[in-house]
């Protein structure tokens, strides 16, 4: 039973992800549920294996991340430039919606452990919202447009899109390190700081990209 819990929650999450990342560049998400749901699941799965058939609970974001990518690309047939900055952006927002929810939790004195009731919860929470979201990004026509609706595109080496690289590779960086926030102390603060910096540098990019079109 807690293994199927695991795998629903976890499904959710990641299909709320995806979805919100979609809105977030106005993909087309109608006639992709079967696949939506089908990617969502497969990485459930991975979770799982990660977090509770091996036990490398710090390693997660970092494993999980370039699997995700890999669906964007050969999947959904985004370009492998493009596919890198959605994953890495939507994974950033994604993340900020939950730590701020977590952040409240652990404001009204509740303590939040790993694959317990309460945390399921807050990721409950996390991907209603991030629904709510996508929703809205869909309904008001608000979104990004400036990635190709095209598999093949030759992307141009200007300083615009080597510095999306950077920060796109930097985002990755930061995500990857997000479970050392559940260390105490000045590390998982200089990461949260560190992530901040690197999500705003990315956003300033991302709406340069959108405006500039180079």
């Amino acid at each position: 039973m807690d293994a199927l819990l695991f795998l629903f929650i976890s499904s959710l999450e990641w299909l709320a992800l995806i979805v919100l990342t979609f809105a977030m560049f106005k993909f087309g998400i109608r006639g992709y549920w079967g696949q939506l749901v089908f990617t969502s699941f497969l990485l459930s799965l991975l979770s799982y294996l990660i977090f509770v058939v091996f036990e490398w609970n710090m390693l997660g974001p970092l494993l999980q991340l370039p699997v995700v990518f890999l669906f964007f690309w050969q999947m959904y047939r985004v370009p492998v430039f493009y596919a890198g900055l959605m994953v890495v952006n939507g994974y950033l927002w994604y993340a900020l919606l939950q730590t701020t929810i977590f952040y409240a939790f652990y404001i009204s004195g509740l303590t939040l452990l790993p694959d317990t009731p309460l945390s399921f919860v807050v990721q409950s929470l996390s991907a209603g919202f991030a629904f709510l979201a996508a929703w809205q990004l869909i309904v008001k026509n608000i979104g990004f447009t400036f990635v190709p609706d095209t598999e093949r595109i030759r992307v141009e080496w200007n300083g615009l899109h080597r510095r999306l690289l950077i920060m796109t590779v930097l985002g990755y960086a930061a995500v990857s390190s997000f479970k050392l926030l559940y260390v105490s102390g000045n590390i998982a603060l200089m990461i949260l700081a560190l992530s901040t910096v690197i999500f705003g540098f990315l956003q300033y990019f991302v709406l340069q990209k959108e405006y500039v079109r180079t």
